[in-house]
């Protein structure tokens, strides 16, 4: 079976530009202060170890906005990043799956995050919802967002160019 893959919106510019803030504006202003202060001389390696881990998460970081993706194949849908997650069609409710605008949406809008990524323009990762029910998001926009619940409780909520075609192609496989 082929892979399908669907395209999810770019993130906004706070997000996009961010890694690159973290990435080299943190530690050079890091660097600078370190280098007009006189930190003991058995401190040095662990202070710079410290500014130089910083690049690192920025590229993980980065590596995370720019490299989704959502894709469908042989009977499983996997979407998310560090780790993928996998999910079985047949673990997924598609009768109440639906296409919302999490603006109208208020109770499905992530409030608490668990574990990921949380920046404006960008959310990828566990979250509680308003409603306090626990939801694994990709989201880069509110407006075209689709839901799909999980026969375990949990929902996916994730931004989509084209969430209608991500539907009926999980109907077809799934039906």
């Amino acid at each position: 079976m082929t892979t399908q893959e669907f395209e999810i919106p770019a993130p906004g510019k706070f997000a996009r530009m961010f890694p690159l803030f973290l990435g080299l504006a943190v530690p050079l202003v890091l660097l600078a202060l370190l280098a007009t202060t006189a930190p003991p001389a058995g401190e040095w390696p662990r202070l710079l170890a410290s500014v130089l881990i910083l690049p690192c998460i920025a590229g993980v970081l980065a590596w995370s906005i720019y490299r989704r993706r959502i894709w469908l194949r042989e009977g499983l849908l996997g979407y998310g990043f560090l780790p993928w997650q996998r999910v079985a069609l047949a673990a997924l409710d598609l009768d109440a799956a639906r296409v919302l605008n999490l603006d109208d949406a208020k109770d499905l809008q992530p409030v608490l995050k668990l574990a990921g990524i949380g920046l404006p323009g960008y959310r990828s990762g566990w979250f509680w919802l308003r409603n306090r029910r626990r939801a694994y998001v990709v989201l880069t926009q509110w407006q075209r967002v689709l839901m799909l619940p999980r026969r375990d409780g949990v929902l996916i909520l994730l931004s989509l160019q084209r969430p209608d075609a991500l539907l009926a192609a999980l109907q077809r496989a799934g039906g």
